[in-house]
């Protein structure tokens, strides 16, 4: 009985040390958290695409709950984030809204040559490190 314990308590252990590796680094966090902030800034500078309104940038899926976990091999962290932008759009199409996004984080001489355009978002590839898929998102409510 005492050597199950024993083999349970070092099992135990050896999964703890294993989920501690693959977790994304408070200093990654950091850095990320660093990046996207400055990301929204940017966008939120230009008053001709987003109005001055006000815009936020915050972490969801894995990111957000802190379960982000280390890829295979030779793979960037795949960190979600949401861009909400505190404008009604409901007269346009919500590609406007991503088209729109692109061509600001184009204008940034270093935003412009790490961006893949996808379906729902704009990936902003970090090599080495991690990429960072922003999904823009405005109220679904007009504003008053």
């Amino acid at each position: 009985m005492e050597f199950l314990q024993s083999f349970d308590n070092q099992l135990e252990d050896l999964l703890h040390r294993i989920c501690v590796r693959l977790q994304i680094t408070s200093t990654q966090r950091v850095l990320a958290e660093s990046r996207y902030k400055s990301i929204a800034e940017w966008l939120a500078a230009d008053e001709s695409v987003f109005w001055g309104k006000d815009l936020d940038i915050y972490p969801q899926g894995s990111l957000r709950i802190g379960t982000t976990v280390k890829p295979l091999a030779h793979q960037e962290f795949d960190l979600d984030l949401v861009c909400e932008i505190n404008r009604s759009w409901q007269s346009k199409n919500p590609l406007e809204l991503l088209d729109a996004m692109e061509e600001r984080l184009r204008q940034h001489k270093t935003y412009s040559p790490m961006i893949q355009r996808k379906n729902r978002c704009i990936r902003l590839d970090y090599a080495n490190e991690f990429h960072m898929d922003l999904l823009p998102a405005c109220p679904s409510a007009p504003i008053l």
